[in-house]
């Protein structure tokens, strides 16, 4: 992990401001998230992965507010694994799949040349599909049932992210998650839930930005070579004339 910073600290080095005033960002950010908690055989073993995908298009106003579209798709998985007994086993097994789309704003804040602060805001309209399946198991008898439903709602999130420029306008972002309210209603079961989270900490996600259309790299006093003998020698023709 220390090498891999320093190297994003070398490759950075390079760099200028990542945030252009009255440019276009584009970004793709992606996470995943595991855990396990072992429980005994009796009440059993719970394995949890998620993993999500959002990329977003935007307007940068000036060096701080961008205000544009994002959309994402995510994919959750929640197993149970259980022995109430030495010739029985049941597997309860959850996942869900979920489209989103919306806007979003982000407020960017540079604290050098190389790194910078952002916070954004999503504004989403979700759609998924959640299906739990059941697996029982007592001696040489299975039994499987399943059951699947659809559901709809919005969600509005807030993540803080830490960006590294790399190269004119190019930067990576990572974040650690944020927190947010989100509100679904299921077809078959005409049932709502609203639910408040707070994933920071527990979510790594990690993203590439790239401004469009912005002078990034371009610096006050850049010279080119031969620059300063081009110069010497107008000076000179300039004494030649007079």
């Amino acid at each position: 992990m220390k090498k891999l910073f320093l190297a994003l600290l070398a490759v950075a080095s390079v760099a200028t401001a990542n945030a252009q005033k009255n440019t276009f960002l584009l970004y793709g950010n992606a996470g995943v998230n595991t855990g396990k908690t072992d429980n005994g055989a009796a009440v059993g073993t719970e394995t949890e992965t998620a993993w999500n995908v959002s990329p977003g298009f935007g307007y940068q106003f000036n060096h701080h507010l961008t205000v544009g579209v994002q959309g994402g798709y995510n994919a959750w998985k929640n197993e149970v694994v259980n022995t109430p007994s030495a010739t029985s086993t049941i597997k309860n097994t959850a996942t869900a799949r979920e489209w989103q789309a919306g806007v979003f704003f982000r407020y960017t804040q540079p604290v050098s040349p190389i790194f910078f602060f952002w916070t954004q805001l999503d504004l989403s309209y979700l759609n998924g599909k959640h299906t739990s399946e059941n697996i029982t198991t007592v001696g040489s008898i299975t039994t499987v049932g399943s059951a699947s439903d659809i559901y709809n709602g919005f969600q509005g999130s807030i993540t803080p992210a830490i960006g590294v420029n790399v190269y004119k306008g190019l930067a990576l972002n990572f974040s650690m998650g944020g927190l947010g309210y989100r509100t679904t209603s299921f077809d078959k079961a005409p049932t709502t839930l609203n639910s408040f989270y707070v994933n920071f900490g527990q979510q790594f996600n990690f993203g590439i930005s790239k401004n469009i259309g912005c002078s990034c790299g371009t610096k006050r006093g850049h010279h080119e070579p031969g620059m300063e003998r081009r110069k010497m020698k107008k000076m000179e023709d300039d004494e030649d004339d007079e």
